[in-house]
Parts: C-alpha cells; structure tokens; sequence
C-alpha cells in the first residue's frame, strides 16, 4: 500500500500528472483483486501458498482500498476539468460511458465482500459469507473491462484475464486436499 500512499501525497503537489497517477492507482487496485482470486487457485497448485490463504482477506481489502484511491484521483482530476462546484455533474455525465460504468460496478461488487471481510460480519453471516466472498471474481472481470476500456490497457488486461482465468480453471479438477 506505500506506493498507494505515496501517488496520493503526490497527487497534492501542483506538478504532478494526475491522470498518470490514476491509471497508477488503478494498476495497483487490478493487481491486488487479481492476487485476491488467484490465492485459491494457486495454493492448489503449489503447496507452499496454501499456507498464506490466510492473507485472502488483507489482499482483498488492499484491492479495495487501492480501487478508493483510484477513485480518489479520479475524483482529483474531474475537479480539475469542472467549472467551479460543478464536480459532481461532470462525474454524474461520464458516470454511465460504458468505460466508466464498468468501475462503477466493480467498486459496487467489492464493496459487499470489505464490509463483510472482518470477524463480526463473518459470524453473523455464517454460511452467507462465501457468496458474498465471491462477488470478487466478477468485480475482477469487469474491472478488467475497465481497465482495457479506460485506461488503454488492453494488452495489459488481456494478459492479466490470461493468467488468472487460467488459474480459475484449476477450481474445476478435483483436488487430492481440500483448500
């Protein structure tokens, strides 16, 4: 979370690209929902992983306090596109692009499982826990589409569906134990 930090302490200086510091903060909310639903997947495949799916959890709530501050900054430079108190229009305008809807939703699917990630919630929701857990892979699909859309990064979100889509696919052979 430093580099998080540090682009938004960076974001208040005057010189600084904000629309880089977006498309940053965004990578870095990507990596960690990424990491998040390929946790599961990997320690099946490498044993030495499924003594850290405990971090499932911090590495969610990290992909969503990253996607915050994605947020945050784009809400920065929206401001400075807006004519004076006119922030919330301009964002309401662009809100339903289907590149921008996309990070609407995805922030809206994670939203559920961060409320839900601490012991109280987890106790009172028992069973109901695991889907609401779930609600992580679509948020990754549609934050990929963000991604690709938004941010020109089709290449880099092609290449990061590849890798965690393939890991997905190890859900469906059986495993010798269970994670």
């Amino acid at each position: 979370m430093a580099p998080l930090a540090l682009l938004w302490w960076q974001a208040w200086s005057p010189d600084t690209d904000l629309d880089a510091a977006v498309a940053a903060s965004g990578n870095w909310a990507m990596a960690w929902l990424a990491l998040a639903v390929a946790l599961t997947p990997l320690a099946r495949l490498w044993r030495p992983f499924a003594a850290r799916l405990w971090l499932r959890r911090a590495v969610g709530l990290a992909a969503f306090a990253a996607s915050l501050v994605h947020l945050g900054l784009y809400l920065l430079v929206m401001q400075d596109y807006a004519e004076p108190g006119g922030v919330g229009a301009l964002v309401w305008a662009e809100a339903l692009t289907p590149g921008i809807l996309t990070g609407w939703i995805a922030m809206a699917l994670m939203l559920p499982p961060a409320l839900a990630s601490n012991d109280a919630a987890m106790r009172a929701l028992r069973q109901a826990w695991k889907p609401v857990q779930r609600l992580a892979q679509p948020a990754a699909v549609i934050a990929l589409l963000h991604m690709a859309v938004v941010h020109d990064g089709l290449v880099l979100a092609l290449l990061v569906a590849a890798l965690v889509g393939g890991l997905q696919l190890v859900r469906f052979f059986p495993a010798t134990r269970k994670v």
